[in-house]
Parts: C-alpha cells; structure tokens; sequence
C-alpha cells in the first residue's frame, strides 16, 4: 500500500494534538490518508493546526482531566468522522523539580494529566473501539519512566505509570477478544515545545542555549535531539496495519538512551 494510502478508512482522535509530538503524529495520519480530531485545551493553536491539516482534521476542546469532557470530545469526533479507529493519548506535562522542591500539588497535576488523562483516554478508546475491527491505542510514556532523574520525580512516576496502564489495558482487551491493540512510545528528549521550555529555563539560568541542547544531546548515544516526526514515525508504525502482531509493547525512540 502507498504511503498516501496507508490509513485510509481510519478516523484517529489524538489528545495533546495541538503541538508537539501530537501534531507531528496528526500531519502523519492526515497524510497516510486517515481523518483526525486533535483534542487539546490550546484552542487557538489547535484551531490553527486542524486548519493547517485541512478538511480531514478538526479541533476538540479537551481537558484530559476530566471524563466528561472526553465524553464530549469523542461524541464530537464520532459525529464528524463515524466510528472511530484509533486513539493516541499524547497530552502532557513536564515541570522539573527535586523531591525536595516539588509541591503536592504540583505532583498531583503532573499526574493528574499524564497519568489520569491516559487512563480516561484509555477508558474512552476502549468503549469507542470495542465493536470495531483493527483498533489501536497508542499512549506517550517516556524514557524517563523507565529510567528517572533526580528532577524528574512528578514526571517519572506518572510515565512509569502510563507504561503499566498499557500493558494492563493491552491484556484486557486480548482476554475479552477486543480487536484493540495497546502500545506506547518512549520517547527521548525530542525537541517540542516541551523541551524548549527547558531550554529556555537553561538560558534564564544563565547558561548558553547551545550548551543546553548539547547537554540534551550527549546523554543519547546518537548525540543528537529527536525530532517530532521522528517519535510519530513510532506512533504511526504501531497504529498501523504492519504491527497488527503487537500489543502491551514499549517502543523506545531515544537515540538509545536506554541500551
């Protein structure tokens, strides 16, 4: 099948869709053929980006948090696209701080989007999906849910937990003989809006901008920051027909970070 056919029929919901890894994944699914909602509270960038993708795209208001938004959210998308195929749950947050210097409440929104928004979609796509034949979810965890830092005790925790959602979520769906695939990506340090947040705090810290994206960069073997496309690459190989033998897996995309 042609690259321009490859998810033909397919109708995605992709939260987190506005920016980043998201919107990388949603101009790959649009161009493969498929028809997408981005979900995401970024109105005006997501309005911005379903214009850009053209007439097989729209925007949804998301809160990840909240299950009756994504009740919302996916009863819009069902109402424009039909029946949906595939879900991506790529919204999140990343807000360094030590466990000295992280607040309750700070962990608790860290977790309350990464991890709670996950489930939530999780639980959305599988009510959508159960009736239908091929659907996948693809769900965004991290390297640093696998292997953390010292700053990272928010992040890494709520992407350790996206990892055994996945695989918890992927089991039940084989038991009950769901046609639903469930995998997630662990992405490295790709260069989205996320990390020139840290960037940008390198700087404000006095640091020089360069010095900040080579110190990103030589902690992955390849020396180098991903790129979006790079980490959507993954996403789509895992949504697609071709991985139709794989479910409950993690898919490292990190410049072998973790080898």
């Amino acid at each position: 099948m042609s690259e321009a056919g490859r998810f033909a029929g397919k109708s995605v919901f992709i939260s987190g869709g506005a920016s980043g890894i998201g919107a990388a994944a949603a101009r790959g699914f649009v161009d493969g053929g498929a028809k997408v909602a981005l979900g995401d509270l970024q109105v005006e960038k997501g309005e911005a980006a379903a214009a850009a993708l053209g007439p097989n795209a729209m925007f949804i208001r998301l809160d990840v948090t909240q299950e009756a938004s994504w009740s919302a959210a996916v009863a819009g998308a069902r109402s424009r696209f039909g029946a949906l195929t595939t879900f991506v749950n790529s919204a999140g947050i990343s807000v360094p701080a030590n466990i000295e210097e992280e607040t309750l409440e700070g962990f608790r929104r860290t977790l309350s989007i990464n991890l709670d928004g996950t489930f939530l979609g999780c639980k959305a796509a599988v009510a959508a999906l159960k009736g239908g034949k091929g659907g996948a979810i693809v769900n965004i965890a991290s390297t640093l849910g696998a292997r953390s830092g010292s700053i990272f005790p928010a992040y890494s925790a709520s992407k350790a937990g996206v990892r055994l959602l996945t695989r918890s979520v992927a089991l039940h769906c084989a038991e009950q003989r769901y046609d639903i695939r469930v995998n997630a990506i662990l992405p490295g340090a790709i260069h989205t809006e996320m990390v020139d947040g840290y960037i940008a705090a390198g700087e404000a810290a006095g640091a020089a901008r360069d010095d900040v994206i080579s110190g990103f960069a030589q902690s992955h073997p390849l020396k180098r920051l991903g790129k979006p496309q790079e980490a959507a690459a993954a996403i789509l190989f895992l949504a697609s027909d071709e991985a139709a033998f794989i479910t409950g897996a993690d898919l490292p995309v990190d410049g072998g970070f973790l080898a």
